[in-house]
């Protein structure tokens, strides 16, 4: 069973869902979202805006669409949207330590480095991965309120060393809808 996520953009023509061969989707303005597999229609939702993200499950038969669950904290859901998986995330400085700690004994290899980026409340750790010139999410925590100033000085000091995974209509998205951002604050901030 593939689990594929879907971003929905407005788009002309049909286009496939992931890496599936079977699935399509297309998306138009009035705010309809269709799904089909093997080019016949299996599923529709509406109200759907630019920026909505489905997980769309493709296990060889007709597919099913459900909305893709974001974290419901907001310490959690910067950390998520940060690459920082559950593993990776502590709620505290001394929380954050132990579990630092860990993952270096864990990622500790040759020409080992670290890149942080913290400030009040809050730090990021990435390690290199030398063997694809590429980096882990090593561990982070937040352990103060997320409000919109400290969603802006994260972003703007992450981009500084990294870029966000997920599309910019998605992130966009979230930013409005859970912290009140505006079309020109979002402007401001360099999302991908």
């Amino acid at each position: 069973m593939a689990n594929q996520r879907l971003f929905v953009k407005e788009i002309a023509h049909q286009e496939r869902v992931g890496n599936s061969m079977s699935t399509t989707y297309c998306y138009n303005p009035k705010g309809q979202l269709t799904i089909f597999w093997k080019g016949e229609k299996v599923a529709d939702r509406a109200n759907v805006k630019p920026g909505d993200a489905f997980i769309v499950s493709c296990n060889g038969s007709k597919p099913s669409i459900d909305k893709l669950k974001v974290p419901h904290r907001n310490d959690d859901l910067l950390m998520w949207l940060l690459s920082f998986g559950k593993e990776a995330r502590a709620h505290s400085a001394e929380e954050y330590t132990i579990l630092l700690n860990n993952r270096r004994d864990e990622y500790g290899w040759w020409n080992y480095s670290e890149q942080k980026i913290s400030g009040e409340g809050y730090e990021f750790t990435l390690c290199n991965r030398s063997d694809c010139d590429g980096v882990h999410h090593l561990a982070s925590y937040i352990d103060r309120p997320v409000d919109k100033g400290m969603v802006k000085e994260v972003l703007t000091a992450w981009h500084a060393v990294r870029w966000l995974y997920w599309p910019k209509d998605f992130v966009c998205r979230l930013l409005q809808d859970r912290f009140g951002f505006t079309e020109a604050e979002l402007a401001e901030l360099i999302i991908n």
